[in-house]
């Protein structure tokens, strides 16, 4: 799927906008990229030449995401998660499982409902999709 460890696509740029306007709103900050077969290297090239970014590559899921993130946001005083909200809420609730001390830093990243609406329409898609087949396959075990 473009933009979840797939080839490049629309999501990468979109993201990054987000993280961009959440670090301006802040001030600054360190930015953490993750993900499978160069989305976080991609996601790193379009970080603003201002930002100080570290690359985590090897995540394969959201939850992987989050677990191999962990050593870098043991000191970030502030956490954004740049995603369209379903995603942004599911990664939260696995830091909230993994390290709610962390999850307690969490904060709103800065959207653009001007040119971003559409990405939560289909993102929360998406998070209804994964819900539905979760619960499909846990009752037919």
């Amino acid at each position: 799927m473009p933009g979840y460890g797939g080839p490049a696509s629309f999501v990468e740029p979109w993201r990054m906008k987000i993280a961009s306007m959440t670090l301006a709103a802040h001030g600054s900050g360190l930015l953490v990229v993750s993900g499978f077969q160069g989305e976080a290297e991609r996601l790193a090239a379009l970080a603003p030449a201002h930002a100080t970014v570290a690359i985590e590559p090897t995540a394969r899921s959201t939850w992987e995401n989050v677990e191999r993130s962990l050593p870098v946001l043991l000191n970030a005083p502030l956490i954004a998660i740049a995603s369209d909200r379903g995603h942004r809420a599911r990664a939260a609730n696995y830091l909230r499982s993994m390290r709610p001390d962390l999850a307690a830093r969490l904060v709103e990243p800065v959207y653009s409902w001007r040119d971003g609406w559409w990405m939560d329409a289909g993102g929360t898609t998406y998070e209804w999709v994964l819900r539905v087949r979760s619960a499909w396959r846990s009752g037919h075990r």
